[in-house]
């Protein structure tokens, strides 16, 4: 009866032994499919992440390209207020130049005319 008895325990801890190898092949096989969908979800956020990049680094380009354009523009409007500042700041001192000498005729001419009409009318006694 003791060898049966051994006998009988040990089917019973090759059963419980095949029952624990299938549940770790199942739990190893659980572990390996979470990864592999890992893996794949891993992959397609990286193709996701790429595409933006190249999106943002498009945009950035034409940015780039839209400010340098603006630059040219906006240093050739200076170099043209420049020149246009210049050609107003002559005109004016011309302006200014001839109209103080018209102004110091004048002045003169009135200066003159007061001396003769003072000589013309004397003084009323």
């Amino acid at each position: 009866m003791p060898i049966l008895f051994s006998l009988c325990s040990c089917r019973g801890l090759a059963s419980d032994e095949k029952q624990s190898a299938v549940e770790l092949d199942a739990v190893l096989q659980h572990h390996q499919d979470m990864q592999e969908k890992l893996a794949e979800e891993m992959l397609s956020l990286a193709r996701s992440l790429k595409n933006n990049t190249l999106a943002a680094q498009n945009v950035i380009k034409q940015d780039n390209q839209t400010l340098s354009h603006s630059l040219r523009m906006a240093d050739q409007n200076f170099e043209k207020l420049k020149d246009e500042s210049d050609r107003l700041e002559q005109h004016a001192k011309k302006s200014v130049n001839w109209l103080l000498w018209i102004m110091l005729i004048v002045v003169c001419f009135i200066f003159i005319s007061m001396i003769l009409f003072i000589r013309i009318f004397p003084k009323l006694k």
